[in-house]
């Protein structure tokens, strides 16, 4: 009866979870490679599950500037939060391997009811004859019990394991620290390629006023019949190709917009307003000597100190792993009180233990397993050295596009201010009729040109320093110390 009882309570309590999967499990899964899964009642409740935290969108009437927008994106970029939790895991996995450097308490409350029966014989002395007797003993015993576990000396083992996660927490950490700092280098690049599409789209509506500036001149040498028809069919096809240009600047801008948006973690629907991409004098411009650069990467990019907190963790799991030869003394003690039918008890028991152990022969696992963490000190080395390399390159290769950059906003300067006085030029010399039209769309062209040149050449240094900046990992330095 109490057999049928327990089966019964068995089955009620798994039918809370248990369906046809466990018989059946392929009818939740797509019935071929070519058919659209259909979800059941409550895969479908997810499509109809409404987002956990609304995202603040700024004012369209504040003119943001790049630090409010990095203020912004920090906010609401995921990618910072999936570092940041990840941080937290290896956080509690260092705080849970300090667990065994205490003992371990438990406490238990057991009540046992038993039933048994056996024969008992016996002589009766009257008659002289053995007599067997059925003897039913119901017995029934409760208490409370406590179970104390403490490893008292292991020669390190623990404390080399804890230290191994502790370097574990420093490498998440440290990455988390990189994921900002990368999150700031693309914010701070699509924040300048949008602002330059926006400077480039005011350059083609200057353009475009430009090539309209010579179709009235060429239309006016025609109608005084100091021109003819192809000084105007060659002008108005330079007006042509700069509103084509002008619509095509305009997809860029919305592009980049869109870009900037979804890094920033806003909907692409979002409205916002930026500073325009301001003007900069490259005479006025310094820059630090290249190996002051390189030395404070060495310091402060978290991706290096991230690979060598892993060399230093793995370090640390080799010294555990070679411990593992030791001997381990525990101690355990196992204390209660024991009650019984008719309000007996024993007062109390105990158990005291005290266990010496140490591994003779585990299939070579031991020996193994200090070979496996060997491989991984040896990996993690190769890694930092890599790493190494890696960071002096891109230091090395963003140095030189600064001082690149440097020189092309210099020189595009000096090209817009030439190409303006040139087209200025060409453009009376062709309404006084001392030049061909094709004098005066040469200039224009270059004045195009020169327009586009300077807006890249801005966006280009202002890029070039925010990646100088990244890759030298100025971001985890305090300000008075950035060189």
């Amino acid at each position: 009866m109490v057999v049928l009882l327990l089966a019964l309570l068995a089955i009620c309590t798994s039918g809370c979870y248990v369906n046809k999967a466990s018989v059946d499990p392929f009818s939740y899964a797509p019935q071929g490679s070519n058919c659209y899964w259909k979800p059941d009642c409550q895969a479908s409740l997810l499509a109809c599950r409404e987002e956990d935290e609304c995202t603040e969108i700024p004012s369209d009437k504040d003119v943001l500037s790049l630090g409010e927008v990095l203020d912004i994106a920090f906010i609401n970029n995921p990618q910072t939060r999936i570092s940041w939790a990840r941080a937290r895991q290896a956080a509690a996995e260092y705080g849970r391997s300090q667990s065994t450097a205490f003992p371990e308490i438990t406490g238990d409350f057991f009540y046992t009811h038993s039933r048994t029966a056996y024969l008992a014989s016996q002589v009766e002395q009257s008659q002289n004859v053995m007599m067997e007797t059925l003897i039913i003993n119901d017995q029934r015993t409760w208490g409370p019990q406590g179970h104390v576990t403490y490893t008292i000396l292991d020669f390190g083992q623990r404390r080399y394991t804890s230290e191994a996660a502790r370097y574990a927490l420093y490498f998440a950490d440290y990455t988390h620290n990189r994921g900002l700092q990368s999150l700031i280098e693309l914010i701070t690049t699509d924040y300048y390629n949008y602002l330059y599409e926006k400077k480039q789209l005011e350059a083609n509506e200057a353009d475009l006023a430009n090539a309209e500036e010579t179709l009235e001149a060429a239309d006016l040498g025609l109608e005084m019949g100091a021109r003819d028809i192809s000084d105007v069919l060659q002008a108005r096809t330079a007006a042509l190709q700069a509103e084509i240009q002008l619509s095509e600047q305009r997809k860029k801008v919305n592009t980049a917009y869109s870009f900037l948006l979804d890094n920033m973690g806003l909907p692409a629907t979002a409205k916002i307003k930026l500073q325009k991409l301001p003007f900069v004098d490259p005479e006025s411009a310094t820059l630090p000597p290249l190996d002051d650069y390189l030395e404070t990467a060495m310091q402060c990019r978290p991706d290096l100190l991230a690979s060598r907190a892993t060399v230093e963790s793995t370090e640390m799991s080799l010294k555990a792993a070679k411990r593992q030869w030791v001997p381990v003394v525990d101690y355990s003690l196992d204390v209660g009180r024991t009650y019984f039918n008719g309000g007996f008890h024993d007062n109390y028991d105990y158990t005291s233990t005290f266990t010496v152990s140490m591994p003779i022969f585990t299939g070579f696992y031991i020996r193994n397993s200090i070979k496996l963490a060997q491989a991984k000190v040896e990996e993690s080395e190769a890694d930092l050295k890599k790493v190494e390399l890696a960071v002096i390159r891109e230091v090395s290769d963003s140095y030189y596009n600064v001082g690149v950059g440097f020189t092309t906003l210099k020189a595009a300067i000096r090209f817009l201010k030439a190409a303006e006085e040139q087209y200025r030029v060409a453009l009376s010399q062709y309404k006084a009729g001392t030049n061909t039209i094709l004098d005066v769309t040469t200039a224009q062209a270059s004045l195009f040109d020169a327009r586009a040149t300077q807006a890249e050449a801005i966006q280009q240094w202002f890029v070039s320093l925010a990646t100088l900046t990244y890759t030298a990992g100025i971001i985890s330095k305090n300000v008075e110390e950035i060189p």
